[in-house]
């Protein structure tokens, strides 16, 4: 595997642990028990939920009609996806608690 491979790895892995974080951290402080905490989940959530929904139904599309995955490609996709949506979840909760 070539440097720049490895490298963008690591740093994807870095960027989906911060995000795991800080996502838990806002959920378990004493940020969100209150009103506009509880907003700032919830709003994040419905944006982030409904990408597992749409990503989940493309990759089945793809693999159904276009190109069909092998396992382990299954496997990168949903990986990319579920820790995708994860960062995502991240970028809102921090954007909406800075600008909420």
């Amino acid at each position: 595997m070539s440097v720049l491979m490895e490298t963008s790895i690591l740093v994807y892995f870095l960027i989906f642990m911060a995000s795991v974080f800080y996502s838990l951290k806002f959920q378990f402080g004493k940020e969100s028990k209150d009103e506009r905490g509880k907003g700032i989940l919830n709003t994040s959530y419905a944006f982030a939920y409904p990408i597992i929904i749409f990503g989940w139904l493309f990759i089945t599309l793809t693999d159904e009609y276009m190109n069909p995955f092998s396992l382990g490609d299954y496997k990168i996709a949903m990986l990319f996806l579920l820790s995708g949506t994860n960062i995502i979840h991240a970028i809102i909760l921090f954007s909406l608690k800075k600008f909420f």
